[in-house]
């Protein structure tokens, strides 16, 4: 698939903006908001939600309630709402999945780059590279050393096919030069619980679903996959830090509208959100949860969108990546 741009096309999402019926942006908001959620209640994207709306709709003096459209990864939840009105009270908490990486994989309803306008990146969220401790690798120098003279041997765990963690450890084999098993599980528990096993060798999981079972020394943490270290991990080093420079393959979650919104209801969400994410409740939270926090504008966040809907897009394409849906 051809890779779009994402400068170019959430531009000409903005032109026309202001000619939108119902959509007062000098008494907005004056109803609830919904904000669709596209997983199922109680993962990582769903608790960002939760804290977000709590602190959002005190600050805007309207409910921002809370809609689980889970399916397709995502997709059908972000589908809802390219559909709906462009009067700022339907928003999407979207992901990596839906909007950077599965277009290029399969074609999807919507056009992730003309159907939306981007509010903000809310946060990324930790990944980590962890291996079962039999494994003898401690260092990420370590486990690239192993992976090489084991090449085509070793087998890897994502959380299905087209995942942001299966994509990350793809982008780790290109980078590094050597071959694993791609073994897809259905979530990242499960996948987990193979290399807690020694069924397969390693994976590339969030910090939620491997955080307990790393300190109690079921699993070994060997890297992070961000330009950070987490704040749930500090211990841990980055491959940016050690042995591949520049790689950064953490997930996101940010709030989108429909593309026509009005620009002064969307300059108003941004400002809500970083105002948000800014409180030391909400950060507190969010933190603990294994997120990185952000809370960028709409021009910043326009811009990573392009680089990463780049970098994926480059990732599948080399792989040679498909859905099969």
């Amino acid at each position: 698939m051809k890779t779009r741009r994402f400068a170019l096309g959430a531009l000409a999402a903005l032109a026309g903006a202001s000619v939108v019926p119902g959509a007062r942006a000098e008494t907005y908001p004056d109803k609830p908001i919904r904000l669709v959620v596209p997983f199922t209640p109680g993962g990582v994207t769903d608790n960002i939600g939760r804290v977000l709306a709590e602190r959002m709709g005190r600050e805007l003096g309207q409910g921002l309630v809370i809609d689980n459209r889970s399916g397709a990864n995502g997709r059908i939840g972000t589908d809802a709402v390219a559909k709906a009105a462009p009067d700022g009270y339907t928003l999407l908490l979207g992901g990596i999945g839906a909007l950077t990486i599965h277009p290029h994989m399969l074609k999807v309803p919507y056009d992730p780059v003309n159907d939306f306008v981007p509010i903000s990146l809310v946060a990324t969220n930790d990944v980590v590279v962890v291996v079962n401790p039999r494994l003898p690798v401690k260092t990420p120098a370590e486990l690239v050393a192993y992976a090489r003279s084991h090449s085509g041997k070793m087998q890897y765990g994502s959380s299905g096919i087209g995942a942001p963690t299966h994509l990350a450890a793809e982008l780790f084999k290109s980078r590094v030069g050597f071959d694993m098993v791609h073994v897809p599980y259905k979530g990242d528990s499960a996948a987990v619980m193979d290399v807690v096993a020694g069924n397969v060798d390693l994976s590339f999981s969030t910090v939620s679903a491997t955080l307990s079972l790393i300190q109690a020394g079921k699993l070994r943490a060997i890297a992070m996959t961000g330009l950070q270290r987490s704040q749930s991990l500090p211990e841990v080093p980055t491959l940016d830090e050690t042995v591949l420079k520049g790689f950064n393959a953490d997930t996101w979650v940010g709030l989108f509208a429909p593309a026509r919104t009005p620009e002064p209801i969307v300059r108003r969400l941004s400002d809500v959100t970083k105002a948000a994410l800014a409180d030391p409740d909400v950060r507190r939270k969010l933190v603990a949860g294994g997120n990185n926090i952000v809370g960028n504008d709409t021009a910043a966040f326009r811009l990573f969108l392009d680089a990463e809907s780049k970098k994926w897009g480059e990732v599948v394409r080399a792989g040679n990546i498909k859905l099969d849906e």
